[in-house]
């Protein structure tokens, strides 16, 4: 089944709060381009020795937005007890930018920054400040676009993000999500085809050219044959929505990759569960890292034993032609947890895997994959709630959050020095763009509760390696109205787990927007120290009948940071009259 959906939108359907606030952040500094060095007109072959630092502005910055969720069959109806929908969900976005085009230090008045449809239509300007620009709104009933204008400066944080909440029926749960940047390749794993479970794949596209789709989708048991041949067209301004049960059915463990040309597109799994009459859960599975021999993501146990169903799962997929094995680390907040039995596990070429991370204490962790061949991740976590009201089955509800994984190699990789042309007869000889401190940005779901897990893996793992080295860097909050609220330093070491309430980095407030810097020390030299990576796990609902006051509500999602932007920082180079000729 494959549904269109174009945006029709009301010019005042918008319930905003917009507000902007001075900000102190301390971020990469900017150095403006110099004239022409001496040297610039040197005889053939000769190189100047001056060197000039160029300004690496960033490009148009676009954040594409989930839609609320949404029954598969909308004409699905029942009675109050027993309907497929008998409550309405809510859907809340929060969009931010936190520096750069609201300082005045950039021309801000030629970077247009607007939220608006896929189609670009009907912009909401989002209101220039001195500092951080954060809006909120309320109602959304469709998927929404953050653009960003080209040339803002290089320091300029943009992130946005949105939840839908659903207290009752097939849908019951918290499904939130970072915005995402449209690319031409996303891997999402997650999901699940089986009896009682649904997938809805979205795609989005916020450009001006159709985008052609394939999809490619992998099983418990290989490769998936898929009904219709997995091939689709996303209309520019429009979205695609297709059940994948129609597609690639009774698939109790999924793996999907989404491959555009023509144009860009967002991509992203509505998965929603039911265990007879019982909800068990629905989230967003969103885009993870590309296939890749280190990653890692962050998960939460309530200690559940290794034969819960419920227990947290990490899902791993070889998606090439060749076996592997993969070794599963584990790092808690005082080092590293042992996985009885799953640290590790044989990867058969195209087949999905679940390891249970059951039998883990209670508590935040950090999980390391490394792998023989290339893979790609994903993990879930779930809460149980209180059973159906009125209903003559104890059976709890369930609501579970996928978790996408991140490279551990990307700092790494982004840290080394590459020599090469600009295309004007310099030679770049000292990019500092890789080196920023910025570790990426997170916007809270409004009335979500959040806990912010941060955790620093190590730069050589095993059974015989001691981690070393300690990740240091400062998190810092801002309200609704911009204003910073409060920052926390951060002296993570390596091997370990922190996790903060995010009222406490706020100093007792609620927090908008999150942001993560790493020290100057931690950014220089990626490759010696542990590698960061954060999440934010947020809750909402009502806590279990009898809790403990201040006890978290019983729907739950997880969000990950919006990475800085691909060109930030400066550029060494120096002049040369043979740069991108041949030798």
């Amino acid at each position: 089944m494959t549904t269109r959906r174009s945006r029709p939108r009301a010019a005042l359907r918008r319930v905003a709060t917009i507000s902007t606030g001075l900000v102190a952040v301390a971020l990469t500094g900017v150095v403006a381009a110099v004239g022409v060095p001496e040297g610039w007109g040197a005889a053939p072959g000769a190189a100047s020795t001056d060197v000039e630092q160029i300004e690496a502005t960033t490009p148009e910055r676009v954040l594409v937005c989930p839609a609320p969720v949404r029954l598969a069959d909308t004409a699905q109806v029942g009675d109050a007890q027993f309907g497929a929908a008998p409550v309405e969900t809510t859907t809340a976005l929060r969009a931010a930018v936190v520096g750069g085009a609201g300082t005045g230090s950039a021309n801000p008045g030629d970077t247009p920054v607007n939220l608006t449809g896929l189609d670009a239509l009907d912009a909401s300007p989002l209101e220039e400040g001195e500092g951080a620009t954060i809006v909120s709104l309320a109602d959304v009933t469709d998927g929404e676009v953050l653009r960003v204008g080209a040339g803002t400066p290089v320091d300029t944080r943009v992130a946005a993000s949105v939840g839908s909440v659903t207290t009752a029926g097939d849908l019951r749960g918290l499904a939130a999500a970072s915005c995402a940047v449209p690319d031409i390749s996303q891997w999402l794993v997650g999901g699940s085809t089986e009896v009682g479970s649904s997938a809805q794949l979205v795609l989005q596209n916020p450009g001006r050219t159709p985008a052609t789709v394939r999809l490619s989708i992998w099983g418990p048991g290989g490769p998936v044959v898929l009904s219709g041949g997995g091939q689709y067209l996303v209309p520019p301004g429009e979205e695609v929505v297709t059940l994948v049960e129609a597609v690639a059915p009774e698939q109790r463990r999924l793996a999907v990759h989404v491959e555009s040309t023509g144009g860009t597109v967002a991509a992203y799994l509505q998965h929603s569960t039911l265990d007879g009459l019982v909800p068990v859960g629905v989230d967003f599975v969103v885009p993870g890292a590309e296939p890749t021999t280190a990653l890692a993501l962050g998960v939460t146990s309530a200690g559940e034993s290794v034969e819960d169903p419920w227990a947290p799962q990490l899902r791993l997929l070889a998606p090439g032609s060749e076996a592997g094995s993969a070794t599963v680390t584990v790092y808690g907040a005082d080092g590293r947890v042992r996985l009885r039995g799953g640290e590790e596990q044989d990867l058969a070429p195209g087949a999905v895997t679940d390891v249970s991370l059951g039998g883990l204490p209670a508590g935040d962790y950090t999980v390391a994959v490394d792998s023989t061949v290339p893979v790609v991740a994903g993990a879930f976590q779930a809460r149980a709630g209180d059973p159906v009201p009125d209903s003559l089955d104890d059976t709890p509800q369930v609501d579970r959050a996928w978790v996408a994984a991140t490279a551990l190699d990307a700092l790494s990789a982004a840290a080394e020095d590459d020599l090469s042309a600009d295309g004007a007869g310099r030679e770049t000889v000292e990019p500092t763009a890789a080196r920023t401190t910025d570790r990426g940005t997170v916007t809270l779901v409004p009335g979500t509760n959040s806990v912010v897990r941060v955790g620093a893996v190590p730069s050589v793992r095993g059974d015989d390696a001691a981690p070393t080295g300690t990740f240091s860097g400062t998190l810092r909050a801002y309200g609704a109205d911009g204003a910073l609220l409060g920052e926390t330093v951060l002296a993570v070491e390596a091997g370990t787990t922190t996790s903060l309430d995010a009222l406490a980095i706020g100093d007792g407030k609620e927090p908008a927007v999150l942001t993560l810097d790493a020290s100057e020390k931690s950014a220089g030299s990626p490759q010696d120290g542990p590698t960061l990576v954060w999440s934010v796990l947020a809750s909402a609902g009502s806590p279990v009948a009898d809790a403990d006051e201040g006890a978290p509500g019983t729907l739950v999602s997880v969000l990950v940071p919006v990475p800085p932007a691909s060109s930030q920082g400066t550029v060494a180079v120096r002049a040369t009259s043979t740069a991108g000729l041949p030798d």
